[in-house]
């Protein structure tokens, strides 16, 4: 029996900082202070430029997994850079259920590091709670799993930034400002312009691989006497 995740694309995220692989090994067991958590979404209706962010294609992908459609799954995989990163974590997290840990590992940190490419995009900081709520939502298996074996996990991500770097992202990087607390009060998108987009995912993919050798350098450490 495939586990559903259901995830609003729109819903208002509570606001913490997005991690990296290392950060992620000092954090993975440690319980969300974020009392908000598992609470219901703030219902969002967008205004503006907020209302221009076309999410609609991700959405129905999501409304089809969650209703059972298993099928559009390999819909997604055909034409992964149609779908902003929540579908990507989202089929992560399936994959990883149904005994397909090396490809779920795969797809949940290829969404990982576009998430966080789209969030540093941002000039509001609050849009970074979307990574952080997804890593937290949809790593809580395929993060322990793939730290306790660190030479396969810099195979996986090293394809994944490899993969990353020799494609084009067809969805909207915007969606990561519904995620924002500007939604709810502004009309105008603090953005990014788009002819600098490229240059941030050079940047954060970068950054991601960093990240990486940090979080393989601490396990290697032994543990304190």
């Amino acid at each position: 029996m495939m586990k559903l995740y259901p995830l609003l694309l729109c819903a208002l995220l509570a606001a913490c900082s997005s991690q990296t692989p290392s950060e992620q090994t000092k954090t993975t067991s440690k319980p969300s202070s974020q009392s908000t958590t598992n609470q219901a979404p703030e219902k969002v209706t967008p205004k503006g430029e907020f209302a221009s962010i076309d999410i609609s294609k991700s959405q129905q992908a999501m409304d089809a997994i969650t209703s059972g459609n298993g099928e559009m799954i390999n819909t997604i995989l055909k034409t992964p850079n149609d779908y902003a990163p929540p579908v990507l974590y989202l089929i992560s997290a399936i994959m990883f259920d149904n005994e397909y840990q090396d490809q779920a590992t795969f797809w949940f940190y290829a969404a990982q590091l576009r998430a966080r490419s789209d969030a540093n995009k941002s000039g509001d900081e609050t849009a970074h709670a979307a990574v952080s709520q997804l890593n937290q939502r949809f790593g809580a298996k395929i993060t322990p799993y793939s730290m306790s074996n660190p030479e396969r996990l810099k195979g996986i991500v090293s394809q994944v930034l490899a993969w990353d770097a020799e494609q084009t992202r067809n969805y909207d990087a915007r969606w990561v400002a519904l995620q924002s607390k500007d939604v709810l009060t502004e009309s105008t998108i603090d953005f990014a312009p788009k002819q600098k987009w490229q240059e941030i995912d050079v940047l954060t993919r970068n950054q991601f691989r960093q990240g990486l050798e940090q979080a393989l350098t601490k396990i290697a450490q032994p543990a304190a006497g």
